[in-house]
């Protein structure tokens, strides 16, 4: 996970959680907005938001 990045996916390991904090939200919002419901949707994980992803324990 980025230190002072984005995280966007799962916090939890039984999915029950999926977080979206993000700090350019205004420029970021419609783009990642589609990749995430997209991933909601199909199940599939968005490449593109890899290096934004929660660390999970």
């Amino acid at each position: 996970m980025p230190a002072h990045g984005p995280v966007i996916g799962y916090a939890t390991n039984d999915r029950s959680v999926y977080v979206a904090v993000m700090h350019s939200a205004i420029t970021l919002a419609p783009t990642v907005g589609r990749l995430i419901a997209d991933e909601l949707v199909t199940g599939r994980p968005a490449p593109e938001l890899q290096r934004c992803r929660p660390r999970t324990h």
